[in-house]
């Protein structure tokens, strides 16, 4: 595969998201829902093209990258399928709590494959694991008790919040102690950078979905800004670590 593909994807990706924050912020509707699942498309796109930088001359994969990109890029569709949910909710005031429900589980689902690819990548034992999900039932109770404290009202939806906060949660501290177990190596630092954005536009989204005034254009960009940047960083991790160094 030529050098310049995986930079060129990027940068449809980016063109595409800036075009998706336009439209959001000024139309909104089905539009802005199409260009978003385009903008999402990018960073499954850039999985693809990153994991096949993988393959060697005669045509073979190492198994353990491909079952990590493989597993990593079924994370991104699930992902893909939550952005579609999430922005019809916007298109279909009707149908809002069900689009809703359906963002959460699709995003979910994408965290369990993460977390999935994750504890098979890197050299996470049992005792690693288990101190995440401490960490990260801490938060997502964390998240449960503050609603007041934050001005916020999940209603209906305070239970799924707190069990997403803990998935989400579990991609973030599992990148954290795959960083550290294998010695800071740019894959897993691009691996949490990622993680972390992801869990940094899901607090923004709180907020503008669950706080009144907090559909905002500076929390809309803001959001999606760190979620996409979040999203590519993930997909990077799938290059191969020796042409991520170059």
């Amino acid at each position: 595969m030529h050098s310049y593909m995986f930079p060129a994807v990027i940068a449809v990706g980016v063109i595409t998201t800036l075009a998706f924050l336009i439209l959001r912020v000024k139309k909104g509707g089905l539009p802005a829902m199409y260009c978003k699942a385009g903008a999402s498309m990018c960073f499954i796109i850039t999985a693809f093209t990153a994991l096949a930088y993988s393959f060697n001359g005669e045509d073979l994969m190492p198994k353990k990258p491909f079952i990590y990109g493989v597993t990593m890029i079924l994370g991104f569709i699930f992902s893909l399928l939550g952005d579609v949910w999430l922005d019809l909710k916007y298109c279909y005031d009707k149908d809002s709590d069900v689009f809703l429900y359906s963002g959460f589980v699709s995003f979910m689902a994408g965290h369990i494959f993460f977390c999935s690819a994750i504890v098979y990548q890197y050299k996470l034992r049992p005792l690693h694991f288990a101190a995440c999900c401490i960490f990260s039932a801490l938060l997502a109770l964390g998240v449960f008790l503050t609603e007041k404290v934050m001005k916020l009202n999940y209603g209906k939806f305070k239970k799924i919040v707190a069990v997403y906060s803990f998935l989400v949660s579990m991609t973030v501290f599992l990148s954290l102690f795959s960083m550290a177990v294998n010695d800071f190596s740019r894959n897993t630092i691009l691996l949490s950078v990622g993680a972390a954005s992801f869990l940094l536009s899901d607090l923004v989204l709180t907020n503008i979905y669950f706080k009144n005034g907090g559909n905002t254009a500076p929390n809309i960009i803001i959001n999606h800004t760190l979620y996409y940047f979040g999203q590519f960083a993930l997909a990077a991790t799938l290059l191969p670590l020796p042409l991520f160094k170059r």
